[in-house]
């Protein structure tokens, strides 16, 4: 999934940057790539409550950043959040922006209310949402503006592989175990639970 992330990611910077959009933070936790000439760094990253190498979607998409701008020699940056809750992700996006981000990568679903009020806030500045899509608070509303490339996976299908490849192996007893309560690795648990009982009847 990981390396899923980072390809993803890459070829969406490009569509990105090739549409063109156009809009030195100091931040605690922050590193940076790549030598600012006056414009600061183009591309930002906000981490989640994760770090840079959690071998989960930070890394994976940070991954995707480095590669893509370092093969097109394009400033980049990652900030990771003061505090993990939507006033501190809108307070790093900020940051980001100010320091000259034309692109904002945000990895997973606690970005949706939070890029549901920055694209309205910096309309020039491009934002890459993945894995959720942008909405209120009370979930009432869902909008994706134009300046929002919004992707979302279908964990449930390579669980369900995964599943039924598990059960056409020979294994019998099966259980499933996911990191966190959280909608994709929810979905990736519905999703092998029935590849397994496919497999099995």
């Amino acid at each position: 999934m990981k390396k899923i992330t980072s390809v993803l990611l890459a070829l969406l910077l490009v569509a990105l940057l090739a549409t063109g959009c156009g809009s030195t933070p100091s931040a605690n936790n922050a590193g940076n790539s790549g030598t600012p000439s006056g414009g600061g760094f183009e591309i930002a990253l906000i981490t989640d409550k994760g770090n840079i190498d959690d071998k989960s979607f930070n890394q994976g998409s940070w991954e995707g950043v480095v590669e893509f701008a370092e093969a097109n020699n394009i400033t980049h940056k990652y900030y990771k959040p003061e505090e993990a809750s939507d006033a501190g992700y809108l307070a790093a996006i900020d940051l980001a922006v100010t320091g000259g981000a034309k692109v904002i990568v945000t990895p997973g679903f606690l970005f949706e209310v939070p890029i549901f009020e920055a694209q309205t806030i910096y309309p020039d500045v491009k934002f890459i949402l993945l894995d959720g899509a942008p909405h209120t608070a009370d979930y009432k509303t869902f909008d994706t503006k134009g300046n929002v490339a919004s992707i979302m996976y279908s964990e449930e299908e390579s669980g369900y592989l995964a599943g039924y490849a598990a059960v056409m192996d020979g294994m019998t007893k099966l259980g499933f175990m996911g990191g966190m309560a959280v909608p994709a690795v929810q979905a990736f648990g519905y999703g092998y639970l029935q590849g397994a009982d496919a497999a099995a009847a």
